[in-house]
């Protein structure tokens, strides 16, 4: 019924045809958000499928993904390249079209380590390199019986848990790469607020990690 209503809304520009009768005759149900966020009860049971994931390059890339929320594309197709020395990593092709920069939390950072070990055999590019797929890198990041999440869950639960983290809502949208349609956002020079999103990102991480067992002990002192 959506495709008729913009199929008849389409010829109603260049013919003369009466109102439009899915619009007058169907009520179209609004999309609503989805409430995908992994609350803090449900935390503690995350971690710890987390810390037990056997394939240690797919655990550390969902580890990316909910402590930064990247989106799986660009997370699982990151390169060891478009990470610079100083913990910030260059997405070049994001889904908004724009590339931007990304300070990693430094829990990411240490598990990195690990991470390049792990590949080095793959001789590849990518930080999650995968020796089967096409496209060179890990795919196909998806719920299985024990781990029931999905890529995407892990933005929606960055960015809830980014703002009960006390991270200011505009600090949010340019961590997340999101859009904000208001002028005064274009005055924004992202690149002179690195030093301020790494602290908003390492506050998120800590509120992230409080929910982990045994604690992982973080201070945001320690960037100063």
């Amino acid at each position: 019924m959506r495709v008729l209503k913009l199929l008849h809304n389409d010829v109603a520009r260049t013919h003369d045809l009466g109102p439009n009768p899915v619009t007058r005759g169907v009520r179209m149900n609004k999309e609503r958000a989805r409430d995908w966020a992994v609350g803090p009860k449900e935390m503690p049971a995350l971690w710890r499928r987390l810390d037990a994931m056997d394939d240690r390059l797919r655990r550390a890339c969902w580890l990316l993904m909910l402590t930064t929320g990247l989106r799986s594309t660009n997370a699982r197709s990151a390169r060891w390249e478009h990470l610079e020395d100083d913990g910030v990593l260059f997405v070049p092709r994001a889904k908004s079209g724009r590339s931007f920069r990304l300070p990693l939390p430094r829990l990411v950072i240490q598990e990195f380590g690990e991470v390049r070990e792990l590949s080095r055999p793959f001789e590849s590019g990518f930080i999650f390199p995968s020796a089967t797929s096409k496209s060179g890198h890990i795919e196909q990041m998806s719920r299985i019986r024990s781990w029931p999440y999905a890529p995407h869950q892990m933005r929606h639960t960055y960015r809830t848990h980014a703002l009960e983290a006390g991270v200011d809502f505009q600090s949010v949208t340019m961590l997340m790469d999101h859009a904000n349609t208001h002028v005064s956002f274009n005055y924004v020079t992202r690149a002179h607020l690195i030093g301020h999103l790494r602290e908003c990102q390492e506050r998120v991480c800590e509120r992230l990690v409080s929910y982990r067992s045994p604690k992982v002990e973080f201070s945001l002192c320690d960037l100063k």
